[in-house]
């Protein structure tokens, strides 16, 4: 049997309010389908170089947040052409931007609640 999901604009703002509880800042750059859209997570530590957060799909449990790309974008525009891109593929994708004061210590944090 397949464990209920969380919709996705719940996680959203949950992500967003521990991001706040945290230090952080996060912005929802893109909405997708509120139930069960996926969320790709762009992160900066405190104005750093950003980062990319996908949940992964695992067989022996729940979903974890998995860093898929730590890739240094030459400027802002091929940031955004990037993002422009991944939501052209997927129109059901969230997008939300974080910045944190501790990435690493976020991400463990997320994971237990998100």
């Amino acid at each position: 049997m397949i464990a209920p999901r969380v919709a996705a604009h719940v996680q959203i703002d949950a992500i967003r309010r521990l991001c706040e509880r945290e230090g952080g800042f996060a912005t929802v750059l893109a909405k997708g389908d509120r139930t069960a859209g996926d969320i790709l997570i762009i992160y900066r530590e405190r104005g750093g170089l950003p980062s990319l957060l996908r949940r992964a799909l695992r067989w022996d449990g729940p979903p974890t947040w998995t860093e898929i790309e730590r890739q240094t974008f030459e400027n802002e525009q091929e940031l955004n052409n990037s993002l422009a891109q991944r939501r052209h593929i997927d129109g059901d994708l969230w997008l939300i931007e974080l910045d944190v004061p501790d990435a690493e210590r976020f991400i463990a944090i997320m994971g237990e609640f998100v």
